[in-house]
């Protein structure tokens, strides 16, 4: 449910936080998010791996 990845170019200063599969993100934790960060799936995949989905945030964030 957040804002795609696709649309994160321009970002200067962010702090990336990411949760694993099986967890997620704590409640405590997301009240201190500001946005949250969609990427879009394509394929048959039930999801990335933690590690996978954050070089995806980041290469975007560079690009």
């Amino acid at each position: 449910n957040g804002k795609n990845v696709h649309h994160l170019k321009g970002l200067t200063e962010a702090i990336i936080v990411i949760g694993n599969e099986s967890k997620g993100i704590s409640a405590e934790v997301m009240e201190l998010c500001t946005e949250k960060i969609t990427i879009p799936k394509n394929g048959q995949a039930e999801s990335l791996n933690a590690a996978v989905a954050a070089g995806i945030i980041l290469s975007h964030m560079v690009a």
